[in-house]
């Protein structure tokens, strides 16, 4: 396991040049914050862009015409982790040509959407088609620490949501079971017509006929920014989760999907392994308080390496030989990418993946998101505008044959001079 200090600095060394990964630029967008491929789509590459735009990426180049979506006269952006932040397709977009946006409003709160294309053209949204699904409303004026994740897992909508508060969660809500705070969220977005209900809870969710919000799927996160699904050859269906950390740790944590079903992951009684706010329940900073059956992340590192964990999924790219089947995360505060043999249990293979992607103002790029599109193609997303592709040096990048189909389910699916402003 990683601990305090134990990443190096964001720079060079001779053990990251035996990587012969490197990133190749091919557009830049307005502030990226996410892109995915829909089903049966995998080369078309939809990116969010953080005022609220949706534009469509192909061969490495912006699809000509309109963006896919313009919702950025009801999209706020004043502070940095707000604006359009999440896009999902569900497994029946060829059928359905809905589709499923999360972002911060104008009044901050959070707002899960619906939109639908047009029957024989997916690249273009109805622009009468908008549905409310879900609002989640703002804690505070600042209205940080939202999240922004959404993915699906099989007909179930899956939404990161952070606990609203800057700094410390001062009103605890990570551990309320009675707010949607600080929580991943797991609902059937389709809605019920016959009782007019904009979503449905899965009865199966951990919490339905107990106490707290029936919504929840797992609990006790700060901001988690980014987490997916992966389904290993052997083994059970896996959940990687990255945490933002408040002044101190960043976490990933990495466990069977089972294991993360209603579980605690901590905060605010933790931070990384290190003791919060837990009072009397934790005075050594290393026990587990009653009653609260913590799960503990798999990898920390502490502040001077960075400042905000920008978590991606396990690299599935066959062209990535050095790095295949390896979690990839990286940094906003830091110009590096790394990445880590998936554990259960304190991941101890991590390495740098030899890879800095330009930095945009100063010596930071800002990375907002690593995302990957139907094939499994990494790309990194910078504030600054860039959209990269990971690629390995002095290796032909073969092109994908249209008619093969993607592996995985999902991806159906942070002030100073010369510096980046800080995700919180």
């Amino acid at each position: 396991m990683l601990v305090a200090g134990a990443l190096p600095a964001a720079s060079a060394s001779p053990a990251e040049a035996q990587v012969k990964l490197t990133v190749r630029h091919l557009v830049n967008a307005v502030q990226p914050t996410a892109a995915v491929s829909p089903p049966g789509n995998p080369g078309r590459l939809y990116v969010t862009e953080r005022k609220g735009k949706i534009r469509i990426l192909e061969k490495g180049r912006w699809r000509p015409g309109g963006p896919f979506l313009d919702i950025s006269g009801r999209v706020n952006t004043r502070w940095i982790e707000q604006g359009l932040l999440g896009l999902a397709f569900p497994p029946d977009f060829n059928k359905t040509n809905r589709y499923y946006v999360d972002y911060v409003g104008k009044s901050g709160d959070v707002m899960i959407e619906e939109y639908r294309t047009f029957p024989k053209d997916a690249t273009r949204t109805r622009p009468d088609s908008r549905r409310l699904v879900l609002r989640i409303p703002r804690v505070n004026g600042r209205g940080n620490h939202n999240g922004g994740e959404i993915a699906f897992l099989g007909d179930h909508l899956f939404i990161a949501v952070g606990d609203g508060n800057d700094p410390g969660d001062g009103m605890y809500l990570a551990q309320n079971l009675n707010s949607l705070r600080g929580k991943i969220l797991r609902i059937d977005p389709r809605g019920d017509a016959t009782t007019g209900r904009t979503y449905v809870v899965p009865p199966t969710n951990p919490f339905v006929g107990k106490p707290g919000r029936d919504e929840i799927f797992a609990y006790g996160f700060r901001n988690p920014h980014s987490f997916d699904f992966y389904k290993p050859k052997d083994g059970p269906m896996m959940m990687a989760i990255s945490d933002v950390g408040q002044q101190r740790f960043e976490e990933l944590n990495y466990l069977p999907f089972q294991l993360a079903w209603g579980a605690n992951f901590g905060w605010k009684l933790f931070e990384g392994l290190s003791a919060y706010d837990c009072g009397q329940l934790c005075p050594n900073g290393v026990v587990d308080p009653p009653g609260t059956g913590l799960v503990w992340p798999q990898l920390v590192y502490a502040h001077k390496a960075g400042c905000a964990i920008i978590g991606g999924p396990v690299v599935e790219d066959p062209s990535l030989t050095t790095i295949k089947g390896r979690v990839i995360y990286g940094d906003f505060c830091a110009n590096r990418i790394r990445t880590a043999a998936p554990a259960t249990g304190w991941i101890t293979d991590d390495k740098p993946a030899g890879i800095f992607l330009p930095p945009g103002k100063g010596q930071h790029s800002a990375l907002n998101a690593l995302a990957e599109d139907g094939w499994g193609r990494i790309f990194a997303l910078s504030n600054f505008g860039g959209v990269y592709l990971l690629v390995e040096k002095n290796v032909k990048v073969a092109k994908p044959k249209s008619g093969k189909k993607p592996k995985k389910k999902r991806r159906t699916q942070a002030k100073q001079k010369n510096r980046p402003k800080k995700r919180s």
